[in-house]
């Protein structure tokens, strides 16, 4: 039996509202009255709240087990549902994103150390690239769901129809982890007790996802209000937009995974920057909506690429001891690089170019490509040498 099998269910149905969510929050707090660099707040505050708790929650994992932590982010994420479902102001949204961190930091670190517990060497991206692919299934669906209803005027709400939905799906998903997901430490309980000891790389790996993080985040709060700028003012339209990426993360990040595990997860996470470098630098030339469409694809295809090699490559250089404290400092590093990078995504935006995001970005991408050149070993120099204990 597929030692994944247990997680599929609980990940598609928590994973139901993601796209839709990432999509109406700009518009949404564009229509309380938000500015672009409030809309960067939203983004950023969930990035400041990680920095609190991811190194603190991957520590509490490691001693306590990954269930428990996991159990937790799934009752959180329907906690914060529920606060969109009743909330109608900014001051909601913003409340619950605190909430979405607090459901994210157990959630991810807890996913992520579970799937490197049930996974060697040979399979890890694969294994990542699989949880992402049911996570990527749920959220299409959710999206559709979400979309349809918007859309459709069947009801004087769609708001509260959606978001209650997806609240009673949270709900399910909770139930079906409860009742189905095994403790993995069970499998590795040496590692409870044990000293952590990371390679050296380990530190210049997680400065290099800052940076990542901050590039990636400069077009988060701001990507939609573009689209609705520059391409087309249809909302139907703008979502449509996102349908062949959403696809392609239906059905290719396992396979990307099993090509990083064969050909080297350095490899593919460079060459997955340099293509979603390039693509990003390209937006801003781009006026035609069938072509931007082709474009945002090709995005999502370089970033499917670098994924889980990058998820994975956490666990090929620390080792086995304490993943969850492994797993928590790399979502810190996202954390941190996520606080500033929609700040100043929404102040350039808003202050100084609208184009000037997007090249801001690319370079950004190209500049972690250089830092993984140079500070990154090949993937079979990497565990266990130049140890340094933490």
């Amino acid at each position: 039996m597929d030692r994944l099998q247990c997680l599929k269910k609980p990940i598609y149905l928590i994973s139901l509202p993601n796209y839709f969510l990432g999509f109406i929050i700009p518009i949404y707090a564009l229509k309380l009255g938000s500015n672009a660099v409030e809309i960067g707040m939203l983004f950023s505050i969930f990035s400041f709240f990680s920095i609190i708790m991811r190194p603190l929650v991957g520590r509490w994992m490691d001693k306590r087990g990954r269930k428990k932590g996991l159990i937790i982010g799934l009752i959180t994420f329907t906690l914060a549902r529920l606060i969109f479902l009743i909330g109608r102001s900014y001051i909601y949204l913003f409340i619950a994103r605190i909430i979405q961190c607090i459901a994210a930091s157990f959630f991810s670190i807890s996913l992520d150390a579970m799937i490197s517990d049930m996974s060697s060497i040979n399979d890890r991206s694969k294994n990542f690239g699989t949880i992402t692919q049911y996570s990527s299934r749920g959220a299409f669906w959710g999206s559709f769901i979400g979309f349809t209803i918007l859309f459709s005027d069947v009801v004087d709400d769609p708001f509260k129809l959606i978001f209650g939905i997806y609240f009673i799906i949270s709900v399910l998903a909770v139930y079906f982890a409860v009742r189905d997901v095994k403790e993995s430490i069970e499998e590795k309980r040496e590692v409870k007790n044990a000293k952590i000891v990371f390679n050296r790389a380990f530190i210049k790996y997680l400065m290099i996802i800052g940076i990542l993080s901050l590039a990636n985040g400069i077009t988060t709060p701001i990507f939609v209000i573009y689209l609705k700028e520059n391409i087309t003012k249809d909302l139907g339209l703008i979502s449509l937009m996102f349908i062949p990426g959403g696809i392609l993360a239906m059905y290719l990040p396992s396979k990307l995974g099993k090509l990083a595990d064969d050909f080297g997860r350095k490899k593919l996470m460079v060459i997955g920057l340099a293509l979603e470098a390039i693509f990003t630098i390209l937006i801003p030339f781009t006026r035609s909506y069938l072509f931007f469409i082709v474009l945002y694809a090709l995005i999502i295809f370089a970033g499917l690429m670098r994924v889980p090699a990058q998820r994975a490559l956490v666990s090929e250089i620390t080792g086995d001891d304490e993943r969850g404290r492994s797993y928590g400092l790399y979502h810190l590093s996202l954390g941190l690089g996520g606080i500033f990078g929609p700040l100043i995504g929404g102040g350039i935006y808003q202050y100084i170019n609208k184009d000037l995001v997007f090249l801001v970005e690319g370079v950004g991408l190209l500049v972690t490509i250089i830092f993984i050149m140079i500070f990154i070993k090949s993937d079979s120099e990497l565990v266990n040498r130049d140890t340094l204990e933490i």
